[in-house]
């Protein structure tokens, strides 16, 4: 018993006539007969008799009838909670609300009407206490997060590369780090951010030390410096691809593909049952 078949026996009964029943449901009075025929082979017996004016119920239509109306407004019920579940609360790093998420969400909106989100800008550590308070259903992350009650899959990873505007002497290729000096840098975050500590921890394994002019919180912000000869930089590389595109800005992997961005997924652990969840985690998987 499917629930279009109970509805369509739940509409005849309520009308009292199978022709009634196919108007108040647009549907052609064969379809509404042949549906419930196969309601009726079903269950074995048969749930309507003609009269004058229509059909009336049965004895075994009576008593299915209670049980019809309780399925399918069951049905009903678990319908609109799973696309309740659809509406989700979004945490993630300024950069990756500029640059990806606007794609990601809109193109999973395309595909799935239905779904609605709140998304809020964080830093990493409100982005943790956002999930473990439960304010937050997920977070997209540039760095690794430990915590035993939260679970993390990764994204595939982004170079970060070495940025100068075409005008730079380097533009035309690095000359490797022991002319690096003290070249004047436009950096992104401050010392503290994980994204900051992972380019410094490289530039010192090379023997080099940034010579910091500046120190900004928007890669766009960050790009405009470059833009205008202020100074070099590194930047992930999917921040840059219009800019490449144009050629305003010009950037050279020095690390080989070995300095990389991380981007992942993290929440709850009980999450991992959620199937709505699950199938939009899996879905910014497959387009990220």
């Amino acid at each position: 018993m499917d629930k279009e078949s109970l509805e369509i026996f739940l509409t005849i009964a309520r009308h009292g006539s199978i022709n009634r029943a196919a108007q108040a449901l647009f549907l052609a009075q064969s379809t509404v007969t042949h549906r419930l025929k196969q309601l009726e082979r079903q269950i074995s017996t048969a749930l309507f008799v003609r009269t004058a004016s229509g059909v009336s119920l049965t004895a075994e239509g009576r008593r299915l009838l209670p049980i019809a109306a309780n399925i399918v407004e069951q049905m009903r019920a678990f319908t609109e909670q799973k696309e309740q579940r659809q509406s989700m609360t979004i945490v993630a790093g300024k950069a990756f609300v500029a640059y990806e998420l606007p794609r990601l969400i809109g193109q999973y909106r395309k595909a799935h009407p239905q779904f609605t989100c709140y998304v809020r800008s964080t830093l990493y550590e409100e982005s943790l206490s956002a999930l473990l308070t439960g304010t937050a259903d997920i977070a997209f992350l540039g760095s690794e997060m430990y915590h035993p009650h939260i679970y993390q899959e990764f994204l595939p990873s982004d170079r970060i590369l070495l940025v100068t505007s075409p005008n730079h002497p380097w533009a035309k290729g690095f000359p490797g780090f022991p002319e690096w000096g003290t070249e004047e840098m436009i950096l992104f975050g401050n010392h503290t951010a994980p994204y900051r500590q992972r380019i410094d921890r490289f530039l010192a394994q090379h023997g080099v030390f940034p010579n910091a002019i500046m120190e900004l919180d928007s890669f766009s912000a960050v790009k405009k410096m470059v833009e205008q000869s202020l100074g070099i930089t590194m930047l992930p590389e999917r921040t840059i691809q219009e800019e490449l595109c144009s050629g305003s800005l010009v950037a050279h992997d020095i690390a080989e593909g070995e300095l990389v961005r991380p981007t992942l997924i993290a929440y709850l652990h009980p999450k991992k049952e959620d199937e709505a969840f699950q199938q939009f985690v899996q879905w910014m998987k497959d387009h990220y």
